[in-house]
């Protein structure tokens, strides 16, 4: 063996600082891959602050666009009732609009989870748009803060009527090819279903009625898709 040849160990080595210096080899950049890079403890502490902070502003939002309306509510209004100061605000939306769909998503993410949820009935599709009408209605009701919001977002948030349309759309969709709902025009139809749907709930919210009338709005709905009688729950 000459003195330049060395014997095998089975380990490769690390590069001298000669050979590193310039471009670092392959091995020693995957050597340096693989080891955990443990995370700044108070970039974790940061980070758990902005999520609360961002969590309070929501929160905030939800709050004051139940009471106000979105239109009405300036930022002041939501970082006041956050309780976090008003520059705050900007480092985690842009604008009003951006923190309205923010809250919108969310809210609207959860009811939607609560209609998918609805398990397959006896009386078939038409018990089931039954079922989520009321749902919808009875949560405004129950909840009179996200019942407002769901009011005023929905003439301020395009997305509004999109997205429960749009859901309430499918049902009414596979009732037509089953040939259970006699529709001729399903977006029309939808779009007479939730201007019913925020109607009502107002009257109900500004106490001008009972919410028993929810009964005769889902009743009056089933009959206008061709349903004689919706069902009973």
């Amino acid at each position: 063996m000459s003195k330049e040849e060395k014997p095998a160990t089975g380990v490769s080595e690390i590069p001298v600082a000669a050979e590193i210096s310039g471009k670092q080899s392959h091995v020693f950049k995957l050597r340096n891959a693989d080891l955990p890079c443990a995370e700044p403890r108070q970039y974790r502490i940061n980070k758990k602050a902005r999520i609360r902070t961002r969590s309070k502003l929501l929160c905030a939002t939800r709050s004051v666009f139940g009471c106000k309306g979105i239109e009405s509510t300036a930022i002041n209004d939501i970082t006041e009732e956050a309780g976090v100061s008003f520059g705050s605000f900007y480092n985690y939306f842009s604008s009003k609009k951006e923190i309205a769909r923010a809250v919108f998503i969310d809210e609207t993410l959860l009811m939607l989870q609560t209609l998918d949820s609805i398990p397959p009935m006896e009386g078939g599709i038409a018990e089931i748009l039954d079922v989520k009408i009321r749902l919808i209605l009875h949560k405004g009701v129950a909840d009179p803060v996200w019942g407002w919001f769901f009011i005023h977002s929905a003439y301020s948030i395009s997305e509004m009527m999109n997205v429960v349309g749009n859901h309430l759309a499918r049902d009414i969709r596979i009732g037509k090819e089953a040939k259970i709902f006699l529709v001729d025009d399903v977006d029309s139809t939808v779009d007479g279903i939730m201007g019913g749907i925020l109607y009502l709930l107002r009257k109900i919210l500004e106490g001008a009625r009972s919410s028993s009338a929810v009964q005769s709005l889902v009743q009056h709905i089933l009959a206008g898709l061709g349903v004689s009688r919706g069902p009973v729950c």
